[in-house]
């Protein structure tokens, strides 16, 4: 991955996180380490969206 995706990927991950803590929310481990993933190209965004349903879904059932 070019050193320019990857900081858009970055930039990405870190508006979401300050997004989720406008509302007080912090992204668990498990959800910091896809988004450090993501960001270092390691996984697609939606390999990151299908990670994170299934973990959280599992826990709600």
């Amino acid at each position: 991955m070019n050193e320019n995706l990857r900081l858009v990927r970055q930039k990405l991950v870190e508006f979401a996180v300050g997004i989720a803590a406008i509302d007080g929310g912090k992204p668990s481990a498990f959800t910091q380490n896809l988004l450090n993933q993501y960001a270092n190209g390691q996984v697609s965004s939606s390999e990151l969206k299908q990670a994170i349903v299934e973990k959280y879904t599992r826990a709600s059932q």
